[in-house]
This record gives C-alpha cells, sequence and structure tokens, in this order.
C-alpha cells in the first residue's frame, strides 16, 4: 500500500536537481557557449585567407571555394559549441529573460493613409515627425591590442576599411557620431548612432566612451586560436584595465535593468552591471581573414562572460554583486569594424537573434532565404567597403523592437485572414528606411498552425516535459517504502532529446538531494559532461517501454521525480510521459495516464495533447535604395555590385520554429523571405549559385529591372548571369514557393487563397500600393 507523505518541500527540486549525479562529477556545465558569429563571415576575405593557408587551390572554382570555406567553418562552429557557462539562478534567470517575446504583435500605426481608395498611384511620402519617448543607452567601448600585435600594426592590404591611426577618437565617432566618421579616403561614412537613430524612427539612440588602448597579458593567438582561445578572458582583463584606469567609471555605464533581475518591471534603473560593452582587439578579425594573424584572430562575435564577472575595486549603486560593479554580457569587434559589424552585434545586445541558418556543423552552406535584406543575416556586410553600409532589419526585428523596447521602430496595420473583405481591401506602405503617414509594414495573421509532435499512447493526454533552452523541469511524487521490499517504476515515453547535451532522467532524493538512477532507457555515457548520471538522450523513434527497478530503497521515504533538464543551445522536442505506473509489493499502487488529476506536483511539466498551436503570419514592407537601405544596392562581390531589387517584400513567420536551419528543414524556420522570382540561377558552369544569388530579385513590383552579371572569371573562372527582369506583381500562397534545386532558398508556406498585389508605386518609388484578397 502507498503511503503518501510529502518528505521535501517540492519546489527545493529545481536547485538540487543539478547536484543529483551518481558519478559525483563536477557541477554540470551548460552549452551554448559560442566565439564565433558567422553571420559576419566575409567569405571573400576567408576564401583568401583559405588560399594563402593552402587549404583551397588557387585555381578552384567558386563552388570548389566555397565548399571547402563551408567545411571549415562547420569546424569552426563546432569548436565553439561547447563552451563553459555556470548555473547560478541569476545567470539562468538573465538567459531566459533575454528571450523576451517569440511573437509580438505590430502596433497599430497612426495618421492618415493606412487604408486607401483605390485608383491613382500614390503620391510621394509624406514625413511623419515623432514626438513619443527615446531611450538612450550608454555603451563602454574598450580597446586592447597585445604583447606581440600592438595597435596600428595592421598593414594597407589587409582590410578595406585600413588607417594609419586607429585612435581612440576613430572609435568614437564610428559609434556615436550624429553625422558619420571618416572613411579611408576621406568619405562619410554611417556611424552606429546614425544607423540605430534611423531604423528606430529616430526614438533610440546610443552614447557613451571609448577607453584604451590597453594591452592584453598574453599573445593574440591566447584569445584567439581555434583550439582553446579564450576571447572571454580579454574582456575580463579589458573591464579590469578600465576599472583601473582613474578617467573611466564604471557605474556610469549602468543606467538599464535589462533583465528586470528586481522583477519591478522598470528595465531603465541600474543593477550593477555594465550595460553594453565593446570589445575592439588590435587585428583584422578572423571573420574577415584575420589579417596577418590569419586564424589566430579573435572571431567577432556577442555572448557573455559565462557567469557575472564582479570587477574588484569598483563601486556599484545597487548592492547585488556585493558593492561592485559587475558584467555579464560583451561584444567583441575587431579594429577595423565599420558599421555593420558592430550594429549587428549592438542587436544581439537588445535581444534579437541571428536571422542566418546559425546550425553550424549540420548546415549546407547555401545560405537561407534572408541574406543582404538584413542587418541580422548578411546585410551587415553591405556596401561599397564591405560592411559600411549594413541593410535595415528585417520588418520582424524592428516589430520584435516595437514590443520589447518601445519607441517608434514599427506601426502598422494587423489584419487577420478571416477579416479580409470580400471585395478585398488596399493599403499603402512606405518605405521601409523612413517614417512617413502611411504603414511602415502590414501583417496579416494565419490561422493558428497545428503541430503534432506526438499522439498519446493512450487516451488524450500525456506528460510533457517542455521544449526549450535551460530547463530544469521536473514532476514529483513522494513514495513510502517503509515496510516494503520491492518497488519499481515503469511508464511509456516518447523522446526526442539533443543527443548528449540534454537529458531527461528519473531521480530519487532521500533528503540530500536528487540522484538519478538507471533504467532500460538510460545511458551512463558523458562526453560532453552533461550527463545527471544515468541520462535519457537521442531519439525513441516512437513510444517505447521504460522500466526503473527501485528496490534499492526498500524501507525507505523519498521523492521521486521525472526531469527533464537542457542547456542553452538547441531546443529538441523533449519527451512525453503516459500511462506511469508505480508499482509496490507487486501491486500497481499508483495509475496516472494524464487523462485526470495528476499525483505529480508538476513544476515545468504540464498534461498535454502531443500537439502544439503556433501563430505563423505574413509581413509586408516597402524596400527601397535610399537611407540606411542603400546598402541593397552595394552587395559587394568580389569588387562588383549584386543589387538587391527595390519593391515590396513578403516576409513570412513561423513562431513553431526558434531557428533558421534551413539546411536540417528545408522550408521552413522562424523567418525568411518569399522569394517572387522562383527560376533557379546557375554559375557559368552550371552550378548552383547559394541564396545570397537567388533571393536578390524577391520582391514583388510594377517595375522592370537591370539584368544581372557577375564576371568572377579572373577569380574563380565563373561569370552569373540573371535575365529574369520581369516584374512580379502578384504574391499568390497557392504557389509553391519551395525549390527543388536549392532548398535553402525556399519557403514552405500554406494555401489559404491569400492574394497580394502590387498596384502602383509613387513616383520616386518611397510609396507603395497594394491590394490584399482572399
Amino acid at each position: 500500500m502507498l503511503k503518501i507523505n510529502c518528505l521535501l518541500p517540492i519546489s527545493a527540486l529545481a536547485l538540487s536537481l543539478m547536484a543529483a549525479n551518481t558519478h559525483a562529477a563536477p557541477s554540470p556545465q551548460i552549452q551554448g557557449g559560442n566565439q564565433i558569429d558567422l553571420v559576419i563571415a566575409n567569405e571573400a576575405k576567408l576564401i583568401d585567407m583559405l588560399k594563402r593557408s593552402g587549404r583551397i587551390s588557387q585555381t578552384a572554382t567558386i563552388g570548389e571555394a566555397e565548399r571547402t570555406l563551408h567545411q571549415f567553418l562547420k569546424e569552426r562552429a563546432a569548436q565553439n559549441q561547447n563552451l563553459p557557462q555556470d548555473l547560478s539562478s541569476e545567470t539562468v534567470q538573465m538567459m531566459k529573460l533575454a528571450r523576451g517575446s517569440k511573437d509580438p504583435k505590430l502596433k497599430r500605426g497612426k495618421g492618415k493613409g493606412h487604408f486607401h481608395r483605390r485608383g491613382r498611384a500614390p503620391g510621394p511620402i509624406e514625413f511623419e515627425n515623432y514626438d513619443g519617448d527615446t531611450r538612450t543607452a550608454k555603451v563602454l567601448a574598450i580597446l586592447m591590442d597585445f604583447p606581440d600585435f600592438p595597435h596600428n600594426s595592421i598593414e594597407p592590404g589587409e582590410t578595406d576599411m585600413y588607417y594609419e591611426d586607429y585612435a581612440a577618437q576613430h572609435y568614437a565617432d564610428l559609434l556615436f557620431s550624429q553625422e558619420g566618421f571618416t572613411g579611408p579616403e576621406g568619405e562619410t561614412l554611417l556611424s552606429m548612432q546614425q544607423f540605430y537613430w534611423q531604423q528606430s524612427g529616430y526614438s533610440y539612440s546610443v552614447e557613451g566612451s571609448v577607453a584604451g588602448w590597453y594591452t592584453a597579458s598574453q599573445p593574440a593567438a591566447f584569445y584567439g586560436n581555434n583550439e582553446n582561445g579564450d576571447a572571454r578572458a580579454l574582456v575580463r582583463e579589458a573591464l579590469l584595465a578600465a576599472a583601473a584606469d582613474p578617467s573611466v567609471n564604471l557605474s556610469d555605464f549602468d543606467i538599464e535593468d535589462r533583465y528586470d533581475l528586481d522583477g519591478d518591471g522598470n528595465f531603465w534603473e541600474a543593477d550593477g552591471l555594465v550595460d553594453h560593452i565593446m570589445i575592439f582587439h588590435s587585428s583584422v578579425g578572423e571573420e574577415a581573414g584575420g589579417g596577418q594573424l590569419g586564424e589566430d584572430a579573435i572571431w567577432a562575435h556577442r555572448w557573455n562572460l559565462g557567469g557575472v564577472f564582479a570587477i574588484p575595486g569598483t563601486t556599484a549603486e545597487v548592492d547585488d554583486w556585493g558593492g561592485t560593479m559587475a558584467a555579464f554580457d560583451y561584444t567583441i569587434q575587431p579594429a577595423d569594424a565599420a558599421a555593420g559589424v558592430v550594429s549587428h552585434e549592438y542587436g544581439h545586445d537588445l535581444g534579437l537573434p541571428d536571422e542566418y541558418d546559425t546550425s553550424g556543423p549540420e548546415n549546407t552552406g547555401r545560405g537561407e532565404p534572408v541574406s543582404s535584406w538584413s542587418v541580422m543575416s548578411s546585410g551587415s556586410w553591405a556596401g561599397i567597403i564591405p560592411g559600411s553600409e549594413p541593410t535595415g532589419f528585417s520588418a520582424w526585428a524592428k516589430e520584435y523592437l516595437q514590443h520589447n523596447h518601445g519607441g517608434n521602430w514599427l506601426h502598422g496595420e494587423t489584419i487577420s485572414l478571416e477579416k479580409i473583405p470580400a471585395n478585398g481591401i488596399e493599403l499603402l506602405l512606405d518605405e521601409a528606411v523612413h517614417k512617413g503617414t502611411n504603414n511602415d509594414a502590414v501583417r496579416i495573421d494565419l490561422p493558428q498552425k497545428k503541430v503534432v509532435v506526438a499522439t498519446p499512447s493512450s487516451g488524450e493526454y500525456a506528460y510533457f516535459s517542455g521544449s526549450d533552452n535551460n530547463l530544469q523541469n521536473s514532476m514529483v511524487i513522494p513514495v513510502d517504502l517503509t515496510d516494503e521490499q520491492s518497488a519499481s517504476l515503469s511508464f511509456k515515453i516518447w523522446y526526442d532529446i539533443e543527443q548528449d547535451w540534454d537529458y531527461g532522467a528519473v531521480m530519487v532524493d532521500l533528503g540530500e538531494g536528487f540522484t538519478s538512477i538507471p533504467g532500460s532507457i538510460t545511458t551512463e555515457s558523458n562526453p560532453n559532461e552533461q550527463n545527471p548520471g544515468h541520462g535519457i538522450t537521442g531519439s525513441s523513434s516512437g513510444w517505447v517501454d521504460a522500466e526503473f527497478d527501485l528496490s534499492a530503497f526498500a524501507g525507505k521515504q523519498f521523492n521521486l521525480a521525472l526531469v527533464y533538464i537542457t542547456d542553452a543551445y538547441e531546443a529538441n522536442p523533449g519527451f512525453y510521459a503516459d500511462d506511469i505506473t508505480l508499482n509496490i509489493g507487486g501491486e500497481a499502487a499508483v495509475f496516472d495516464d494524464a487523462e485526470g488529476e495528476s499525483n505529480f506536483s508538476l513544476a515545468g511539466f504540464s498534461r498535454n495533447p502531443g500537439y502544439s498551436l503556433h501563430d505563423h503570419y505574413y509581413l509586408l514592407e516597402w524596400r527601397t535604395h535610399r537611407g540606411v537601405d542603400q546598402g541593397l544596392a552595394h552587395v559587394n562581390v568580389a569588387g562588383q555590385m549584386l543589387t538587391f531589387n527595390e519593391g515590396l517584400l513578403v516576409w513570412y513567420a513561423d513562431t513553431s520554429f526558434d531557428n533558421n536551419w534551413v539546411g536540417i528543414h528545408p522550408g521552413d524556420g522562424f523567418l525568411g523571405v518569399v522569394d517572387a522570382d522562383q527560376k533557379v540561377l546557375k554559375w557559368s558552369d552550371d552550378s548552383v549559385a547559394s541564396t545570397r544569388y537567388q533571393i536578390h530579385d524577391a520582391t514583388f513590383s510594377t517595375d522592370w529591372v537591370g539584368q544581372l552579371n557577375l564576371d568572377l572569371l579572373e577569380d574563380f573562372g565563373v561569370s552569373l548571369t540573371d535575365t529574369h527582369n520581369r516584374p512580379h506583381r502578384v504574391f499568390s500562397d497557392r504557389r509553391s514557393f519551395t525549390n527543388i534545386e536549392i532548398p535553402d532558398a525556399g519557403r514552405a508556406i500554406t494555401s489559404y487563397g491569400l492574394k497580394v498585389r502590387v498596384v502602383a508605386r509613387s513616383n520616386d518609388k518611397s510609396v507603395g500600393k497594394i491590394f490584399i484578397t482572399q
């Protein structure tokens, strides 16, 4: 007979799980560190680097060079996948809060012209003054060189952003100037402040200070090599150097509580953490070939220090970190950075994810359907000088920023598919780079998408572990075997868990912390030091039986738990448990099939029907070659300009995905453009060009465009021509936008009978008129 006596507070489980390891291994560290940002890769410069090292032949075709480059990038991603991170409650809280909302709703716009009568072409954009709330962030930039590579060691041929003197004032202008900064040839280039001020509709700005140059304690390779380079160590040294500088007061850079650590809902108050840390190292970055340092150069990225780093000798306004200032997040970029790299990395600081295929070792290297349409993908490298003319944020990113930061990032109409009038609706769109009286974007909400993961083993429900990063979920039941000699736990389980990184487990707590126990589906293999001892990982390929012998605990009282522990990197579906039987003394003392009131205390687990409902929708915006988006006309390919066409850009957002790993699930991802021109582009050697080229003509428009001609015969022995330049005026979801020859470029959409027609545009192309029907 089962005796129900609660031995431990169930809420204690989350704090004790990570101590549960039958092998008494060191405290597990969660995966998810990444000291590279693959989207920042300058492919041309990296190919040059690999040619210098002999990995790419001097006579390789572009296809051969791209394949070798992709293999190199896969290796780099794999090397950086497993970086240590602490599991303090503060760290986990910050990681969870940093994700923010994945599905912000587009805010309704103000002013005239959102709905428009049919008829004549629209007039040019009417600019709208913004008089709402504004925010100014504080950035601390720290310049770090190395004993073997002092600043100003970069040579002219290494970078298009060469200066004789990389002085502190240069970085102050690059980051904070309202007029731009001086380029290598005396031209005026875009600053990060200008980029964010324009993209936010004049509601978000950055200011700050530049400290250094300071010299690191170790040679450059110590921090940047591809085997065990420790860029975080450079960041810590930079903070210590700045703290020791009498001209720097770190508390001046603490005006935000970005993670709302005190839970009061106020994100603009001190929290003891330096808000925005930007490190500049003295070399060309490895992402652009590394210059003289090559593969020993640091790759530009945004990450964190693995845990909160308290900075000795400092004083904070709050007592959270022992009264000292501390640091958690940082970005790092090279000495020759332009606005594209710093704006992209700072976008991560504001909570934006990468919009490219980040799957690393598993991706195909063919790209994703975003490319230069967004600074959070390849748009960070746009410009005659690569990276000097970053393209704007995607409509999705602006929607996120509007939702999470307020201000004037994005306004426009949201229309539900079922509410589109029978006779259609006509709307006006202002160009995405300026704020006018019409819509910045239009969102069309579709019926929710049903995703079936696992049909319950019996009945209508099963227990679900949850699916996310940084989880420590549990379902717990107290068990009393004081007068019993034998017991067992059995259940049906369906699981798809990131192999050797995330784990399910059955755990027992006798009052001294939870310990995993072996069972029929567990493993002790621990290649990444993540296994809690006897873990469940990988895929079951359907429902299987699980058996756990509890006889070793005969005569004792304990808490019994099913748990799910995940790291910070990849979120697989998780696991489902059904028809749970606790057998004591040969009898079923408890049977729980998740159909009625639960016998378990659930913390993160839930009764679930085996499927989930997700929002998916279209975002329509009007892209031109003005303002920040002039970079769309200047995507530099070996010194030749690839143009991304003006017109209506249709984004498809799908919240059933949290990544754009189109190399793994072609056509599917959380965001991508629908390519109006489905003609597959091929190089003159008949090899299929990557998505970078395929979606340059993704816009819907009434305008014919000039044909594309890229002559790379001298460099790679091939050329690329696109003569399919007739306009595509109508988006119809009845058409297939998947791509058989290059699946990475396609989008898998559902047919509802939706059509969006480009009706007309203003003479200066600043306003587009669209007609939506179903």
